[in-house]
Parts: structure tokens; sequence; C-alpha cells
């Protein structure tokens, strides 16, 4: 089983990224044990990370021993007693060749079980996995996957019962019993791409596809390893790398979908890039007790009572209470759960309407590359004149997410040109005031899906503030007449890349102080509420 088990001796560790932001491929190692084991296994992964090169703060793995449930109360639910095979009985250790891994699981495996020839009696047996209602229990052990395919964002498939796990070959098998098995209803495959980007064709093309196949006993793999805990299969990559897409495409969804579970949950990742689980492995031990699975390059069998397929999105940084399992969790709760993973203490924004004599904070997130403020002394000066304390910060890749969030968590005002930067909203205290300053290009829409939407679901105080064509740098590139000024929305009409590569790659900010002075104004307004 490839587990991530890193112990590190030095405080930040440099990685190597290729520029295509491909993966350096670590290779498959066969694994013999005897038969079926109880999640004891944790060899640490060897993989070279993946994201641009970069100096990280890099914390270490836990690593959790799981509760224990016999082989032999697992498969009891599996056959009668006549059948039940020894349970000190040796498997040959599982190899799978490049031939064979393009064959059907089915054919890849021998049949845990013979098949009975008496029939099946339900009330003559009892679930695998024991509930307090037996029968409710029974019901889900022969519950049919139930897969979602209606949204636009992501697929979901929830598997409840005897399920088991293949990574290398990507099955997914739900156990049924041949009294309930019909060959020709369950037929079926369904097919999940575990990553919550499900619209964008191209990049979702990378993703391996995940099957789940209704068998009986007789056409599935015996287990190697046995869980008492739920599995989450979702996939790394796409627009990873982007602190945005970081929070959006995976950490808020897998919040979503796993915060149910209260930890008694483990992930198997598809498409695994180890910065990514070692820069968020904050975020990712608060929400499973278990060790990492590398789910593609895992040749195991491990089986679980519940396993979901994919991750739930709703809106970008934001959770809808009324789609959230169990309708318990919203916005604010991931927020308070982000600070409480990084023992953030500060819970609100500060007062002046209380005649507080403290300074108000503010941040000044000043990139580097594009979007940059081209005149920050003296935007800096015009700050401290209306009675702030300024804090000029970057969230570079490489920048350690604990100790930005600490740095965000201590300011009232955070401000900055729309990126990736803002998100670290989710860090802010409650009341505290976002001011985005959306750049030359017919970017309001976007600004205020991706940010205004989930300030103001997370309790914070919403400035905008669009600058002017005199205040972009693209002046210094283009003629005032071009297109570029003139209708931005045709420009916008060319496609992502298109636009990217002008209005965001491009461009910096020269902010007019005279103009910008209001909304700073503003924002001391509403401290004082």
């Amino acid at each position: 089983m490839f587990v991530l088990d890193v112990f590190l001796v030095m405080e930040r560790v440099s990685f190597s990224f290729p520029e295509d932001d491909k993966a350096a491929r670590e290779p498959s190692m066969p694994v013999a044990l005897p038969a079926p084991v109880l999640n004891q296994s944790k060899p640490s992964i060897q993989t070279q990370p993946e994201a641009p090169a970069q100096d990280q703060h890099v914390p270490s793995i836990p690593n959790t021993q799981e509760n224990k449930t016999t082989v032999e109360e697992f498969e009891h639910f599996n056959r009668t007693t006549e059948e039940r095979p020894v349970i000190q009985e040796v498997v040959p250790p599982i190899s799978v060749s490049k031939e064979e891994e393009v064959k059907p699981i089915q054919e890849q495996f021998q049949p845990s079980v013979q098949v009975p020839q008496n029939d099946f009696i339900p009330e003559q047996v009892e679930p695998s996995v024991p509930t307090p209602q037996k029968q409710e229990q029974f019901e889900k052990f022969l519950k049919k996957p139930s897969c979602d395919f209606s949204d636009f964002q992501f697929d979901l498939c929830d598997v409840e019962g005897d399920v088991r796990v293949h990574g290398r070959s990507s099955s997914v098998f739900s156990v049924t019993s041949l009294e309930n098995y019909n060959y020709e209803a369950n037929n079926e495959t369904w097919s999940v791409r575990p990553h919550p980007r499900k619209y964008a064709v191209e990049l979702m093309a990378k993703f391996r596809e995940v099957k789940i196949k209704v068998a009986d006993y007789a056409q599935v793999p015996k287990c190697d390893v046995i869980h008492n805990s739920a599995a989450i299969i979702f996939a790394t990559g796409g627009l990873n790398g982007n602190y945005f897409h970081d929070f959006s495409d995976v950490l808020v969804p897998l919040f979503i979908t796993s915060y149910q579970f209260k930890g008694e949950v483990q992930f198997l990742i598809s498409n695994m890039q180890v910065w990514f689980i070692l820069k968020y492995m904050g975020i990712l031990r608060k929400l499973s007790n278990y060790e990492v699975i590398d789910y593609d390059k895992e040749g195991q069998v491990h089986c679980y009572p519940h396993v979901i397929v994919g991750i739930s999105k709703h809106k970008d940084l934001c959770v809808e209470p009324s789609r959230a399992p169990n309708h318990n969790i919203s916005t604010v709760e991931f927020c308070n759960f982000a600070k409480m993973v990084y023992s953030l203490e500060r819970n609100a924004a500060i007062n002046l309407g209380e005649g507080s004599a403290k300074k108000p904070r503010l941040l000044l997130i000043a990139r580097t590359q594009s979007r940059a403020f081209m005149n920050t002394e003296e935007i800096v000066q015009l700050i401290e004149a209306l009675g702030f304390e300024v804090v000029i910060g970057d969230a570079r890749f490489s920048t350690d997410v604990g100790e930005f969030a600490r740095l965000v968590n201590s300011v009232d005002v955070m401000m900055g040109v729309h990126g990736a930067g803002l998100t670290n909203i989710v860090f802010l205290p409650t009341n505290a005031v976002l001011i985005q300053i959306v750049p030359l290009g017919d970017y309001e829409t976007v600004s205020e899906y991706d940010y205004r939407e989930p300030a103001v679901d997370m309790g914070l105080k919403y400035l905008q503030y669009r600058i002017s064509e005199v205040e972009s740098t693209l002046t210094d590139l283009y003629p005032r007449d071009h297109v570029v000024f003139r209708d931005p929305e045709s420009i916008q009409r060319q496609g992502w890349r298109t636009a990217d590569g002008i209005y965001l790659r491009k461009q910096n900010v020269r902010l007019n102080i005279t103009r910008f002075r209001p909304i700073l104004e503003s924002a001391l307004d509403l401290l004082r509420q």
C-alpha cells in the first residue's frame, strides 16, 4: 500500500517542478502480503513533487491506525457458516502486469468464494459492519450505488455495504448477494472522473476514470486490507498550484464531502501531487484520521463499508447548507474550521465605534509578477495618513499557509488586485473588510463571483474598486484607441487564454490616490458599524 509518511529534518524544503506541471511518476512496486490484513501496513511513498520550484514549509504526516474489524466478521455476511474459509489461509501476492492492467478486473483476480449451491437466505446472516439496526444495515448492504451526474461541476457516486477498491485498475465493486443479483439489471457500470471541474472537458480528460460496478461474490477480488472507516476517492491536479483553485476545486469540496464523517474517513487520491499533500497536510489530517493512499499506484484490494467517488462542489469558496450532507455546514463553518486548523485566535475585527484607541490594521496584497501596484509607496502613505497601520504581504506559492494565515487573521482590512492572493479571506476575522481592485478587461462579474459572494457568505464587509484606463499599465503597451480598451468583451469572447494573456498577465496598476481615497474612507466607516 502506498501511503505518505514523510519525516523531514529541515524547516523548509525546495522542490523542483517541470514546466509542463506534470508530476514525475513513481515506479510501481509489487506488494506481497499474507491474507487479509487490518490496515496495518504503512510504507512511505518516494515521489517527486510537481509544482513550481519554490521553498516550502513541510509539516510532518501522522501515521494513525484504524479501528480493526476481524476478517471473520467482515466476511461473515458473504457466505454461510459451512462455506466460510479458514482465516489463516495464505493469499498469493498480487502482481499486475501491463497486459493484465488492460483486462477487466474480474479477469485479474480469482473469485473470493465459490458460488453457493443453496439459496441465499438473508434471515440467517447479518451485515459485515455492525449497527444497532441490523435490518437497516442489511438493506444498506444490498443498496445499489447512488450516482449523481446532474451537476455541471462534478459527478459523484455514493456506494455503501461491502465495497472493494482496487486503485491500480481504477475499480470499485459494490458486492451483492446471489439472490438479489440480477445479471441483466446490474450489468451497468458507472464512470466518474473524481475532480469538480466537469465543464472543462479538455482538462478533465487528463484524469483517470473510476469504474463503479455492482457484482456478486464470485466476480470480485478478495480483501487485502479491511477498513472500518469510510473512504473518499478524489483527484488533485488540474489547476492546482494556483492558491484559489487549491481551495475552490479541492479543499472546500473535500470539506463539504468529508466533514460528515468526523475524521472517520480515508482519502484515496488519484493523480496525487506530493507538494499538495505536504502544503495542506494541516487541513487533510483534521478531516481524516488516517494516512492518505496514492490511489493510482495501489495494488492491494481495500474493503470499506462506505465509499464516495468524487467530491461535491457548490460555488467557488462557498458551502451551501441546503446542498451539504445533513444540511449542517456553511461557508462560515468552513472558515471556522480553517482557523481552527491553523490555531487562529482572532474571531472579530476591530470595532472603531467603541472608542478604541488602537489603529485598524490593513494588509496590502502586493503581487510581483502581474497585477502589481506600481506606486506602492504612494498608496502606503495615503493609507497611513487615514489612520491605518499598514502591513504588506505577498502570498507566493512558497509561502507557508499557516504563517500567512496568522498574518491575515491579525488585520481588519485586506486589499488587493483581483487574483489568487485574495483567497486568504478565509482567514480574516468576522466583520473585517475586503477591498477588491478590479483590473481593466471586463472582470466585474468574475470578481464578484470569485470573491464578493464568498466574502458576504463568510460574514465579511466588501468594497470594490474598478480601475480606469489611465490606472492600467496596458496604456504603455497599446494605443488608446486599441480594441483592448474599446471592446474588452470582444477579447473575452476569443477565449480565456487570449483574455488572460492580455488583461491578467500583462497588466499592472497605478492607483489614482485621489480617486481611491473614498474607498479607504468607506472601509473605516464599515469598521465603525
